[in-house]
């Protein structure tokens, strides 16, 4: 998509990530819809088939379009051609996962080599048995943890991207740990912090799954979600550990695990009640945070190096000041 140049005829080939069905005040019906891969989005709209191309395409489909391209509202669109095969859905087998997929730009082995490392610091020989037992021992939920997203689209949408940022929030509660810890008379568990930092999003490991259509949500992801599904992995893989963990060091690792969205309105069933779920939380949010900011201006970035603002963001609602140095 990254070369398209208005006023030429084109087949696009795109996931649907939105599509809408409307009126105009005449009564004519079209069809919105964006197409997008892993480089960039674009509009399309069609004013001939609106109803049938509707219902023939669903989100999440890999379509192949025909049409032409225009700049309407500072934007590429791609007017769909009056054609009966001009919006053609393709078959997943067809579909090359590198077009829609990103990947990480770190060695895996290396971030891997630091989870263990974290690991190995735990002084607790009941919270090491468990996270040893979920990261190590059990070589299903190990694979799937090293090569998971962290997000559809959010942060970290990649194969590798739970363990990138699970290890970054580690890094930065350990850090805050360091801060926060010379206070003699408030007590913060270290073991808990690398416990509660590295299982906190472990759910999503059953919340998406990589298809050659880029990343999807499960049905567990849909139905219960990772906060819960995160919880149950730790219950069912603490059963299994000798030595056994401390009732109490579990039930605090649970609530961070559920408390880690910070505030009911933002998914967490119980909002943060110790100050290491606290440090977690505010981690993870800060890692998520920056990271979405990151991707902005480098999607920016890839459509023209000269942009000095970013493309509003929805999520962050506002745009980004990109500097150049």
């Amino acid at each position: 998509m990254s070369d398209l140049k208005p006023t030429e005829e084109a087949e696009i080939e795109g996931k649907v990530v939105s599509k809408k069905l409307q009126k105009t005040k005449n009564d004519k019906m079209f069809l919105l819809f964006t197409l997008a891969d892993k480089s960039q989005s674009i509009r399309a709209i069609d004013w001939y088939n609106a109803e049938t191309n509707n219902n023939k395409i669903q989100i999440g489909d890999v379509i192949k379009v025909k049409g032409k391209i225009v700049y309407f509202e500072n934007r590429l669109q791609i007017n769909i051609s009056n054609e009966t095969n001009s919006v053609q859905k393709i078959n997943i087998m067809n579909i090359n996962p590198e077009k829609y997929l990103h990947f990480s730009n770190n060695d895996l082995s290396k971030l891997n080599a630091k989870l263990e490392h974290y690991i190995q610091t735990v002084e607790d020989e009941g919270i090491k048995s468990l996270l040893k037992q979920i990261f190590l021992a059990n070589s299903k939920l190990r694979e799937s943890f090293l090569f998971s997203p962290a997000a559809i689209e959010v942060h970290h949408a990649y194969p590798g991207g739970l363990l990138e940022h699970t290890l970054m929030v580690t890094e930065l509660s350990l850090r805050l740990y360091d801060l926060y810890n010379e206070d003699n008379e408030i007590c913060i568990n270290k073991d808990i912090i690398i416990a509660g930092s590295l299982l906190h999003d472990i759910g999503k490991i059953e919340e998406y799954v990589i298809t050659p259509r880029g990343i999807e949500k499960t049905e567990q992801g849909e139905l219960i979600g990772h906060i819960h599904l995160g919880t149950k992995i730790v219950y069912e893989e603490s059963k299994k550990i000798s030595p056994k963990i401390k009732e109490t060091d579990l039930n605090h690792i649970i609530h961070i695990i559920l408390s880690h969205h910070g505030e009911i309105e933002y998914g967490s069933p119980v909002v943060p009640k110790t100050i290491e779920s606290f440090i977690i939380g505010l981690s993870d949010n800060m890692d998520a945070k920056i990271a979405q900011v990151k991707d902005n201006i480098r999607n920016t970035l890839q459509i023209n190096k000269d942009q000095s603002w970013s493309e509003y963001d929805k999520r962050l609602a506002r745009k980004i000041k990109i500097e150049k140095y």
